[in-house]
């Protein structure tokens, strides 16, 4: 679909553009896909991310008790603080990562002591997502994932009385999260009214208002190719255009509209974006067939990846993007389903 897209924009402007973003979309996860072609190797590559992100975990909450110092970006960017990634959105969703794989062993252990350990990274995930770091990001995706994992946990058991508790337990913890921790309901529930209340007043370029004003722009470029698009890469020449001569242009100048369908849409058009919807819904019946520990994992990176994708651009920002390029070259064939008849013809 993008060499299409690609093609488009090259008969439309007589530019093939096949370099930046496109490159990495296509060609990196081919390479990656054919490093990583055994269980071993596959599994070597999850459990270097899981190290790699605990590491930047008890980094992050050094820094918050004071045990190592902050990066110097931190006193002109206070919302770097505790952040040993590029930027914090970034930072946390490979934490919630960490954090749905830490659960995804501890729901499938069978040992009390595993359980507890893995349970601890997860809690410990979960505390400096919340309190250190200040995604808003992070914080929404949130939602959906205790969401999934109080389904998991009751339907693991057979609904008795202690992993009912569980589950009721992290259904509480999704609106206490919001609404009883005082930096989370800031950031999620006053800093964004306010905001939205300086766009809507005064045009102020906040980051909710950059978002509104890039989505108000990014539909009347849709409806004017809703079809197939405007092609690949065309959508930054575009929303400039739109945004040329006005107050704050250069703090409203985005390289893409910070929300993953809206950018389908206006470069493939809804042609591409059935594409996308289709993919994601094959990715999903795939999962399902993976077996607990994956399936979990590969669960949870789809609903972050969903959620994030609302508000951010996730394959159009490569800081981002290679996440989950990462972690989708990590996951296995899932088994073949064998007939009754095969099994009948195997054992002749």
């Amino acid at each position: 679909m993008l060499t299409l897209s690609a093609l488009h924009t090259w008969y439309d402007t007589s530019v093939l553009p096949l370099t930046g973003s496109y490159t990495w979309v296509c060609w990196y996860p081919l390479v990656l896909g054919s490093l990583l072609t055994t269980p071993l190797w596959r599994r070597r590559a999850l459990v270097a991310f899981a190290l790699a992100m605990g590491v930047v975990l008890l980094i992050s909450c050094g820094m918050d008790l004071g045990l190592i110092p902050q990066r110097a970006v931190e006193h002109s960017e206070p919302a770097m603080r505790n952040t040993v990634f590029k930027e914090y959105t970034q930072q946390g969703l490979a934490l919630l990562v960490l954090g749905s794989m830490a659960l995804a062993v501890a729901v499938d252990a069978t040992s009390t002591r595993r359980k507890a350990i893995f349970s601890a990274v997860a809690l410990l995930t979960l505390i400096n997502i919340v309190v250190m770091l200040g995604s808003r990001t992070a914080d929404v995706t949130l939602v959906p994932l205790l969401a999934y994992w109080a389904w998991r946990i009751l339907a693991k058991g057979r609904f008795n009385l202690r992993h009912t508790v569980a589950a009721c337990s992290l259904m509480v913890a999704i609106p206490a999260v919001i609404w009883f921790t005082p930096a989370v309901r800031e950031r999620l529930v006053v800093s964004i009214v306010h905001e939205v209340q300086l766009y809507a007043d005064q045009r102020v370029p906040t980051s909710t208002g950059i978002r509104l004003e890039l989505w108000r722009r990014t539909l009347p470029i849709i409806a004017t190719a809703p079809v197939f698009g405007h092609g690949l890469h065309q959508w930054a020449p575009l929303y400039r255009r739109s945004i040329e001569g006005h107050p704050d242009f250069d703090a409203f100048l985005m390289g893409h509209p910070h929300q993953e369908m809206l950018l389908i849409l206006a470069e493939q058009g809804a042609v591409g974006l059935l594409v996308y919807l289709l993919l994601l819904v094959a990715l999903a019946r795939y999962i399902r067939r993976l077996d607990p520990i994956p399936r979990d994992i590969y669960t949870c990176i789809l609903l972050i990846y969903l959620t994030a994708g609302l508000a951010n651009g996730l394959w159009a920002d490569f800081s981002h993007r290679h996440l989950f390029i990462l972690l989708l070259g990590c996951m296995p064939l899932a088994r073949q389903r064998t007939s009754p008849l095969q099994v009948r013809a195997r054992t002749e």
